[in-house]
């Protein structure tokens, strides 16, 4: 083909109004070695569009295999799961623990209305001397305080 062939069927490529033999013409008169060149600005697209087509296997649908590798995020959902089911596992534990502490510590009654009164007393008692302390230790921090607080006289002889 001649040059000027080719720089029509490049006009018409460029307007998009080349039909598929009239391309197949271009990039068999680009892949050859007898180029001009003043055309060989051109050859590299063809070039390219002759490679792509050669990969896709000349129009033949093409697939991606899975590869055979170990697969991490599979190897993930099943570690999250097993964590998940541990974790419940030990909060349910816990919790039924906890129940027996509680059960042990409100189980304790009295049968008898009497102990329950002195158990009472004998309690309130002891709270009673604890808030007596502390209000007889405030007193003597506040006492201290106030008597720093007092102008001392100079007394001069």
């Amino acid at each position: 083909m001649t040059s000027e062939q080719i720089k029509l069927l490049l006009e018409k490529y460029w307007a998009c109004d080349t039909s598929i033999e009239e391309e197949l013409v271009l990039r068999t008169f680009f892949s050859g070695n007898t180029v001009p060149e003043e055309l060989r600005k051109y050859q590299p697209l063809f070039l390219w569009k002759t490679k792509q087509l050669q990969l896709k296997g000349n129009g033949k649908p093409t697939t991606v295999k899975k590869q055979a590798s170990f697969q991490w995020y599979s190897f993930l959902k099943i570690a999250a799961s097993v964590l998940l089911i541990f974790t419940l596992g030990i909060s349910i534990n816990t919790h039924y623990q906890q129940e027996k502490q509680m059960d042990k510590i409100f189980s304790d009654t009295y049968s008898d209305p009497e102990d329950a009164l002195r158990e009472t007393q004998n309690v309130i008692g002891k709270i009673s001397s604890a808030l007596n302390l502390a209000k007889n230790k405030q007193d003597e921090v506040h006492a201290i305080d106030s008597l720093e607080q007092t102008p001392k006289k100079n007394t001069v002889e």
